[in-house]
């Protein structure tokens, strides 16, 4: 399954003041596993001599993402670029759309790169 992956590059300056924003970078990865896992908050009230529980719903949490793909350094190199940079953005491989995300963890072993990615909700 494809993930698409964009955001900003960025850029050492010699300047602390300038910004480090750079080029934005585009990259596709052929991954062997994707998968997605959304949860709801759910709060319970225990009610000692009533009839049950309270249940109230407080909407879902964040979506996160599980991917592994066997990279080259190459691309490595590039999912580094976006994971130390800013603004990355997926395309969201189940319902479509763009989805803004935040890196939680990567790991490479020289072949195999596994991201956990986090959605960011404004």
């Amino acid at each position: 399954m494809m993930l698409e992956m964009s955001g900003l590059k960025k850029v050492q300056s010699a300047d602390l003041l300038g910004s480090n924003d750079g080029e934005k970078i585009n990259l596709q990865l052929d991954c062997t596993s994707l998968s997605v896992s959304i949860e709801r908050r759910i709060q319970r009230t225990v009610v000692r001599g009533g009839e049950g529980d309270d249940l109230l719903d407080e909407g879902a949490e964040s979506a996160v993402y599980e991917a592994e793909a066997k990279v080259g350094h190459g691309e490595y190199a590039d999912v580094m670029a976006l994971f130390r940079g800013s603004d990355q953005v997926i395309r969201d491989p189940f319902e479509g759309g763009e989805v803004k995300v935040a890196f939680k963890s990567l790991s490479y072993d020289g072949k195999v790169l596994r991201m956990t990615l986090i959605e960011d909700i404004d």
